[in-house]
């Protein structure tokens, strides 16, 4: 059996946010009790990673038209990556 994915997240969690995570199979913790040398979890507030970190593709992708971000249909991961990042910061 495999082991489940945890994301450490700041509470409270929005409902939204929940779904977002549990669909990708992650269990949801405090992040508080997040581990020094934890490793794997998707972009949570103050961990210091960037926000495609974790994602796959599509969701990459579906976060920076949520954005109003265009991107090429052929663009590679990294870059999609790079762009949702960037836009982040902003």
């Amino acid at each position: 059996m495999s082991e489940q994915k945890i994301a450490y997240e700041k509470h409270p969690v929005t409902p939204e946010r929940k779904a977002e995570l549990r669909k990708q199979g992650f269990k949801i913790l405090d992040a508080r009790f997040k581990p020094v040398d934890a490793e794997g979890e998707p972009e949570t507030g103050g961990t210091g990673r960037k926000p495609s970190h974790g994602l796959r593709i599509d969701d990459i992708k579906a976060k920076l038209t949520e954005k109003g971000i265009a991107f090429e249909d052929g663009a590679e991961r990294a870059e999609l990556a790079k762009l949702l990042d960037e836009a982040s910061r902003e």
